[in-house]
């Protein structure tokens, strides 16, 4: 009779046995990781960006298309007043005449649409207005 333990006669140890084997910090850290894993890719697909939050009357700030971001309209840095949210438009659509029912627009600003749908064109006028 042989007393050699193969890898085929180890033990398997479940996930469970191996997580409360982990001291608490590291238990912290996975469950973290996975609270990561889950949300990121809807946090992705909705594209939870500044300015696709933004609806008519929200006031933002930023002269580019990196830095523009919602901010409330009493704030000292509020550039713009989103004048209207021009919904289902494509990047042919983002010209001089797309905002054209809003003689206040003095910027425009296109966001492409994400999954098969068509993007929306913010129409941006001076704040106060």
């Amino acid at each position: 009779m042989s007393n050699f333990t193969g890898p085929e006669q180890r033990s398997k140890r479940s996930i469970a046995t191996w997580f409360r084997g982990l001291r608490p910090i590291s238990k912290f850290r996975v469950v973290l990781f996975g609270i990561a894993v889950l949300v990121a890719p809807f946090a992705i697909y909705l594209g939870l960006d500044e300015p696709n939050q933004a609806e008519a009357g929200d006031c933002m700030a930023g002269r580019t298309v990196s830095e523009l971001r919602t901010v409330d309209c009493a704030d000292s840095g509020a550039q713009w007043t989103v004048l209207a949210r021009l919904e289902g438009r494509t990047e042919a659509d983002h010209n001089d005449a797309a905002c054209a029912a809003h003689p206040e627009t003095e910027a425009s600003f296109f966001e492409d649409g994400r999954r098969f749908r068509k993007g929306f064109i913010l129409c941006l006028g001076p704040v106060g207005k």
